[in-house]
């Protein structure tokens, strides 16, 4: 039984982290869009260019990207992990083997 509870805390802690890691690869498609869009708007003179913003930019759209692939990798990741456990529990709960309170009952009639 307490490996059951030990696998219900690790597919708990893996669902939270797809989450963080999934709002980490939504920042980081905002970021790999709003840096290009930023260029743009500078190279079409629709915003004031200064050297810092146009580092702003480049980091932005850089960072995005890298974010955005990181993020893809590690929610694999941790997907997969939490198939893993979710069988893993699956198999350990059988492993128990169970009866139902109706069984029970109907197997001392036999």
């Amino acid at each position: 039984m307490a490996e059951v509870e030990r696998l219900e805390l690790r597919i708990e802690e893996l669902s939270e982290a797809i989450k963080r890691s999934r709002r980490l690869r939504l920042a980081g498609r905002a970021s790999a869009l709003i840096g290009p869009v930023l260029l743009a708007g500078f190279a079409l003179g629709l915003l004031n260019y200064t050297p810092a913003r146009m580092v702003v930019a480049l980091a932005l759209a850089i960072g995005g990207v890298v974010l955005m692939g990181s993020s893809r990798s590690s929610t694999e990741e941790l997907e997969r992990a939490l198939k893993e456990a979710e069988a893993d529990r699956i198999a350990a709960i059988d492993a128990l083997e169970l009866v139902q309170v109706g069984e029970r009952n109907s197997l001392r009639g036999r």
